[in-house]
């Protein structure tokens, strides 16, 4: 587990999905409660992006099997806030 707050977690997941929804010109409204697996013109291959992003911002390792976007236990896109734990939880800090 990582220990780097929830909020900012959860800022930069937004910011990246915006960031990558501007430069594609998707219209996007996005807070903790949005799934991003369910926002329009946003793909799971956008997200896998966002990843990447993700670990560049917040200096972690999130791992190859670690898909923060979705729970495949309960078959069902992440919102934000719980996208954020997911994160925290399985991240690593980078060497």
């Amino acid at each position: 587990m990582i220990d780097i707050s929830q909020e900012l977690v959860e800022e930069k997941i937004a910011e990246v999905i915006k960031e990558i929804a501007d430069t594609l010109e998707i219209e996007v409204s996005i807070d903790s409660a949005s799934c991003p697996g369910l926002l329009p013109g946003i793909t799971s291959q956008v997200l896998v992006t966002v990843l990447g992003r993700l670990e560049k911002k917040l200096d972690v390792i999130i791992p190859d099997d670690c898909y923060v976007f979705y729970d495949k236990k309960e078959q069902k896109q992440l919102d934000i806030k719980m996208s954020a734990e997911k994160l925290i939880k399985h991240a690593k800090y980078e060497k």
